[in-house]
């Protein structure tokens, strides 16, 4: 039997650990339950120190698929990693192990393995290349202050200190520096440093998408597009992200494709929208690589070809968020791109809770069901249901209502009622 394993990149898990489609030991369907779980919180201090480690817990679940008890099995080295582990744990709702029948069942272990993310800090000792940095952007540098904001704010030399990088920004960006003005434009959205400011994070946009910033540029359209500047504009958001896409942002052509599909009226248009994606999946971009494949499987902007299709999900597995192995596994299940592939289906739908996609709940739970496993198709529906997707509401509030519910269970959620107003959304056409 294999321990359920969760990986901590930064701030984020990802489970490693797939169980067997068609057991139902609470121990193997306990990696269901991790994946729909919130993410731990990275104990502020141990991510700055880039410290790594495992933690390893056991958990014992109750009735209603809560942790009763949780206590570290091997630690990790630090207690503020372990108790983060526990404290993540005991947020969770273990709806798979508790439709498995067995649960409670004594203790079922999982492990943490923290992770921080991003290239490792340079070595301490060498602060040549921050000294003679400082220098430079103390004496009115703006490139250099816009290079010693960027090593604050990601700890690069010295202690991470969004404050202190939001103030060179500001130098550099009252200088002139397009850099500058966009990074302190996203310090402004994320709140990160100073009081979080959507008009004034716009506004240094604009600044730097004067300059010709693709990134400034398609942060502008994003700020048109949701009214932060006013009202809402498309045509601008089109005309700046348009900007952004030529001058060659893959983040933008992508973008840019989706929403010029959104509006397209005619085969010519969805065309040329389906050609910006193009563009982005030329240059090994894993979301342009996934959308161009929607384009071939549904047949807007390209011809339908699934072959094709199929291809260009598999190009961006492991970097779509879960969608591409969603819909790989849609196109194997189904056998529409060649021989029907239930299990390989089921593993990739599997994967994709890795990232908490929700219709791979719905997808993995119609397996279930098909395979009989109707308790555990409904506690995957519940999970997909939780995370947002329709699919899963309806399902899941139809096996409710088939089955009847507990007192345990009462009515918290009105899932009917969440059914009804998925209804008009499931209705609406396919997009990409």
């Amino acid at each position: 039997m294999k321990t359920p394993i969760f990986l901590l990149a930064a701030a984020a898990i990802l489970p490693t650990q797939a169980f067997a489609a068609r057991t139902q030991d609470p121990q193997e369907v306990m990696g269901l339950d991790l994946n729909a779980c919130a993410r731990p919180t990275w104990p502020a201090e141990a991510l700055a120190q880039r410290v790594s480690g495992k933690t390893t817990v056991e958990v014992q679940i109750g009735e209603q698929g809560l942790v009763t008890e949780a206590r570290v099995l091997a630690s990790s080295g630090r207690a503020d990693l372990d108790a983060a582990a526990l404290a993540g744990i005991r947020r969770c709702v273990f709806h798979a192990v508790l439709a498995t029948g067995l649960a409670p069942t004594g203790w079922l272990k999982t492990q943490f393995v923290w992770v921080p993310g991003g290239p490792p800090a340079p070595a301490p000792q060498d602060q040549t290349p921050f000294i003679r940095t400082k220098a430079l952007a103390d004496g009115g540098d703006p490139f250099a202050q816009n290079l010693l904001g960027t090593w604050y704010e990601r700890g690069t030399y010295v202690k991470a200190d969004p404050a202190q990088a939001a103030a060179w920004y500001l130098l550099a960006a009252q200088g002139g520096n397009a850099w500058a003005q966009n990074n302190l434009g996203v310090l402004y959205s994320r709140g990160a440093g100073v009081p979080r400011d959507l008009k004034q994070a716009a506004d240094w946009y604009a600044k730097a998408a004067e300059q010709g910033h693709t990134w400034a540029e398609a942060n502008l359209a994003s700020a048109y597009q949701r009214g932060t500047m006013g009202a809402a504009d498309i045509d601008k958001a089109l005309y700046w992200l348009t900007r952004s896409a030529e001058g060659g942002l893959a983040f933008a052509q992508v973008r840019l494709g989706l929403l010029r599909m959104q509006r397209a009226h005619t085969d010519d248009e969805r065309a040329a929208a389906a050609a910006w994606i193009a563009r982005a999946a030329a240059q090994n971009y894993a979301p342009g690589s996934y959308y161009l494949g929607r384009s071939f499987e549904l047949g807007l902007g390209n011809a339908q070809d699934l072959a094709q299709a199929e291809a260009l999900y598999r190009k961006s597995l492991q970097n779509s968020g879960g969608r591409a192995e969603t819909a790989l596994g849609m196109l194997l299940e189904n056998g529409r791109a060649g021989v029907a592939d239930q299990d390989g289906a089921a593993t990739l739908y599997r994967k994709a809770t890795q990232w908490r996609y929700p219709l791979a709940y719905y997808r993995y739970g119609l397996i279930l069901e098909q395979r009989g496993e109707t308790d555990l198709a409904a506690a995957v529906f519940r999970q997909g249901a939780e995370l947002g997707n329709c699919e899963a509401t309806v399902k899941y509030a139809a096996l409710r209502q088939a089955q009847g519910t507990t007192a345990a269970d009462a009515p918290v959620v009105d899932w009917q009622q969440r059914a009804r107003s998925c209804a008009t959304r499931l209705a609406l056409p396919p997009q990409l």
